[in-house]
């Protein structure tokens, strides 16, 4: 188990324990924080991130912009690929 998911098993027990692991994450990550990505489920073969639609990621026509949705997506492969890496791995 690497320690990302380590943390989220732990956390995800705890009351707010999800949104304090939403924004760990972002900080580990500072790129994600510009999308504030909340993360919803964190297991091996699946990830959940939503990303709240907000002034700072919508687009001209008020959708969410395409980079925010990429950005979202990223970050949950991430988590993913963390919870899915076989013990004594890293993925790149």
């Amino acid at each position: 188990m690497t320690r990302t998911y380590d943390l989220y098993t732990r956390l995800s027990k705890r009351p707010l324990g999800p949104q304090v692991f939403s924004v760990l994450y972002a900080l580990e990550a500072p790129y994600f924080w510009t999308v504030r990505p909340q993360v919803r489920a964190m297991a091996s073969h699946h990830a959940e991130v939503v990303v709240p639609l907000r002034w700072a990621v919508r687009n001209h026509i008020g959708t969410l912009h395409a980079i925010a949705a990429v950005n979202g997506l990223e970050a949950a492969m991430g988590l993913l690929a963390e919870a899915t890496c076989p013990e004594g791995k890293r993925w790149i």
